[in-house]
């Protein structure tokens, strides 16, 4: 679509399939570029240093580069799978070295006239006023038919994901060991059991949203995980680093009143429509207090102590020093826990556990 179904296809989705990423993987790639697991990666005036002796922050940088290539690279291998195990369901015989294109590959019917005639209806209003469907047909016929063919590959690979036929064994790289000093922060759970710290900020959407599955997680695994939560502050000089302070001062009430406060404060921001840009007041966080059933006087005059001031500050000099550039962040055994769209946090973290003891 070159002019007039230019905007057509702006319209709707592309033809591409956006292929889910790896659902099994083997082996692992280590924290360096290659070869060993703490290579030698920079020289600097004669001086040579392993990824190991380059700051947090860096190393946390490298890993998401390698973790979006690995994905990338995922992506790729699971595109080939299907053609070519679309290829094998037309021909047996089929080689894995010149393959047809895989829109020839999955049938689809043809769009019919009054399907093509719609989108053009419906988009006319946005074409130039002397655009005719008779004249953009051919390129509307086309186009449909590629979404077709779109639609259809993404069921096929979800058939496909279903029924377990295709495993992808790249490795996946492995996030670097950070020093994370957790004692300021509530914890519960197992003492001894693996590690998992949750870093997020009260108000951001992502992290109210993923709170729940968090709860329900550490339910289910109980002792066999301790659990560190660190009350973190996109931007500690609004309502959000009045939350972090209050989760601070609840905490100065017991690790009963911190759990009660962390859990409502996620629910009440979420209820409330609270947003980081909120200016610094303490009503919103009397109201969470009130609503956990807390002594709210009390924190209430906690607030505005240098102790809490300096927890927010300490905090974010802390969490920025082990790369922490969003929320939420989790680390299990201090190590970066990457979140994978389609997959449950609790397959996430169970299956990292899994992989850390091997």
């Amino acid at each position: 679509m070159n002019t007039a179904l230019g905007v057509v296809g702006g319209l709707v989705v592309g033809a591409a399939v956006g292929f889910g990423a790896a659902t099994y993987y083997k082996g692992g790639m280590g924290g360096g570029f290659g070869g060993g697991s703490d290579p030698v990666v920079l020289e600097l005036d004669g001086q040579k240093y392993k990824e190991s002796d380059l700051p947090a922050e860096t190393r946390n940088t490298i890993f998401e580069v390698k973790e979006e290539a690995a994905n990338r690279i995922d992506s790729v291998l699971n595109q080939f799978a299907l053609q070519f195990a679309l290829a094998k369901e037309k021909n047996k015989d089929a080689k894995p070295e010149g393959l047809p294109p895989v829109d020839q590959l999955i049938d689809v019917p043809a769009p019919t006239d009054q399907e093509m005639q719609a989108l053009f209806d419906a988009n006319k209003a946005r074409l130039p006023p002397d655009t005719t469907f008779d004249k953009i047909k051919p390129e509307i016929e086309k186009y449909m038919r590629n979404q077709k063919v779109s639609e259809a590959l993404r069921a096929k690979n979800e058939e496909f994901k279903a029924k377990n036929r295709v495993k992808l064994l790249t490795a996946k790289p492995v996030a670097p060991q950070v020093d994370l000093d957790v004692k300021p922060y509530p914890a519960k759970g197992g003492a001894s059991a693996p590690t998992l710290v949750m870093v997020a900020d009260y108000l951001c959407p992502h992290c109210q949203a993923t709170e729940p599955e968090v709860e329900a997680t550490l339910k289910d695994l109980g002792d066999k995980i301790h659990f560190v939560a660190v009350p973190y502050s996109l931007r500690p000089e609004t309502l959000s680093g009045t939350l972090a302070r209050g989760a601070f001062c609840a905490h100065q009430q017991g690790d009963d009143a911190f759990w009660k406060y962390h859990v409502t404060a996620f629910q009440t921001g979420r209820e409330k429509g609270w947003k980081q840009t909120d200016p610094d007041a303490k009503e919103p966080v009397t109201t969470v207090a009130t609503a956990a059933g807390i002594d709210a006087a009390k924190l209430e005059a906690c607030l505005g102590t240098p102790e809490a001031q300096a927890f927010v500050k300490n905090t974010v000099d802390a969490m920025q020093k082990v790369g922490v550039s969003g929320t939420p962040t989790f680390f299990l055994n201090g190590r970066k826990l990457p979140l994978q769209p389609g997959k449950s946090f609790k397959d996430m973290v169970t299956s990292s556990m899994q992989a850390a003891s091997h």
